[in-house]
C-alpha cells in the first residue's frame, strides 16, 4: 500500500530516522545526505526556511526528499552550508515519481545547488540540471602520499619552511570546542574576494554547535607554535573513504608564508597515507586546483511546478524550465 506525506517540523523527522538511516546505508550519497545533519539543520534553519520534508513508502520502495519551503522557491534542508544535496531513493522508481508530485503541489519552482558528479546528474536528469562548477579531488587510487610529495616540491619545500619557524601541524579528533570557536569567530572578520558566509551569526553557531555534538566524523589540523598560539585551522569531515575540507582560516601576520594553502597540502599528504580520497569542495581556487587529480563537476537545478509533477513521464523535456 503507497504511502504519501510531507512532513512539515523538525520534529516529524524524528519519526523517519531509522528509514532515513536505511537509506543513508543503501544509497550512493554524501555527508550531507546524513539524517543527524538534516535533522539538526532542519530545526536551525526553521525560520528561513521550513521543512517541507516528503515521504513516499510502500513495500516495494522507499523515497525521502528532503525539501524546504522558503518564501518564493523550493530547496533542500542545508540552507546554504551543505555543498551536496541529493533525495534518497531505494526500490521502485515509481514511489520517486510519487514523492515528486507530492512536493509539485506546493506550487513552487526548486532550486538547489549543488548535485556532485555524473552519477547523481543521471538521477536528476528528469529535471535538467545545468552546469555550476568543479569541485576539486586527490584520489588515493590516482596517486601516493610520495608522488604527491615530489610532484609538489615548492609546497613541501613551503612546508618544511613552516616548521623552522617553529610551526607544527596538530591534529584534533576531540575535545574541538575551543580551536573551532577560534576558527569560525576568526573566519566571521575575514574579508576576501568571494563571499563569507560565515558573516552570519546563525551560520556560526549551527558549525560549533555540530561540531560540539560530534553529529559528523570531524577533525581540525591546526599549525601551532611551541607556546600553542594558533596559526591556522581546517576543519575536515571524514565520510567513508574520504576526507572533506570544509573550512580554513589562518592568523593575518602570517600571509607571507601562506600558511593556509600550506596546510591544504599537508592534510592532503597525511590523508593520501591513511588511504583517505581528498575533496576540496565546491569552487576551483588556483591552489586546491593545482593539487588535485580530478575535478568532480557539480550541477544546479532550477524547476517548475510542472516539471516536478511529470518526473519520469517524459514530459519534462518539453517543460519550460524554472526563471
Amino acid at each position: 500500500m503507497l504511502k504519501v506525506e510531507t512532513l512539515r517540523t523538525a520534529h516529524q523527522l524524528d519519526a523517519l530516522k531509522s528509514r532515513w538511516q536505511w537509506l543513508e546505508n543503501h544509497c550512493d550519497c554524501t555527508l550531507f545526505q546524513s539524517y543527524e545533519l538534516n535533522r539538526r539543520a532542519a530545526e536551525w534553519f526553521a525560520s528561513r526556511e521550513a521543512p517541507h520534508v516528503i515521504l513516499a513508502e510502500s513495500d516495494s520502495g522507499l523515497t525521502i526528499i528532503p525539501a524546504v519551503r522558503r518564501e518564493r522557491e523550493l530547496g533542500l534542508i542545508g540552507e546554504t552550508l551543505f555543498d551536496y544535496r541529493d533525495f534518497l531513493s531505494a526500490g521502485d522508481p515509481a514511489i520517486l515519481e510519487h514523492a515528486w508530485r507530492e512536493l509539485a503541489q506546493a506550487k513552487l519552482p526548486l532550486k538547489v545547488t549543488a548535485l556532485r558528479g555524473l552519477q547523481t546528474r543521471a538521477r536528476w536528469s528528469s529535471l535538467l540540471p545545468s552546469e555550476f562548477c568543479n569541485a576539486p579531488a586527490t584520489r588515493c587510487c590516482e596517486i601516493t602520499a610520495q608522488q604527491f610529495t615530489t610532484a609538489h616540491h615548492k609546497s613541501a619545500k613551503a612546508s618544511r619552511r613552516l616548521a623552522r619557524e617553529g610551526l607544527r601541524l596538530v591534529r584534533r579528533e576531540a575535545n574541538l570546542g575551543g580551536i573551532a570557536e577560534w576558527l569560525y569567530r576568526r573566519k566571521a572578520e575575514w574579508s576576501g574576494k568571494s563571499e563569507n558566509l560565515f558573516r552570519d551569526q546563525m551560520r556560526q553557531e549551527f558549525m560549533l554547535n555540530i561540531i560540539h555534538n560530534n553529529i559528523s566524523i570531524s577533525e581540525i589540523w591546526t599549525y601551532e607554535t611551541f607556546t600553542h598560539s594558533i596559526v591556522a585551522a581546517l576543519l575536515t569531515f571524514r565520510h567513508r573513504s574520504r576526507r572533506h575540507f570544509y573550512t580554513i582560516h589562518h592568523d593575518s601576520r602570517w600571509d607571507r608564508f601562506s600558511p593556509g594553502q600550506v596546510m591544504i597540502f599537508d592534510v592532503t599528504r597525511e590523508s593520501l597515507a591513511e588511504g583517505l580520497d581528498v575533496d576540496f569542495m565546491t569552487g576551483e581556487y588556483p591552489y586546491k586546483n593545482r593539487l588535485a587529480t580530478a575535478m568532480v563537476p557539480l550541477f544546479r537545478v532550477a524547476a517548475n511546478p510542472e516539471q516536478l509533477a511529470a518526473w519520469g513521464t517524459g514530459a519534462q523535456e518539453t517543460a519550460r524550465p524554472a526563471a
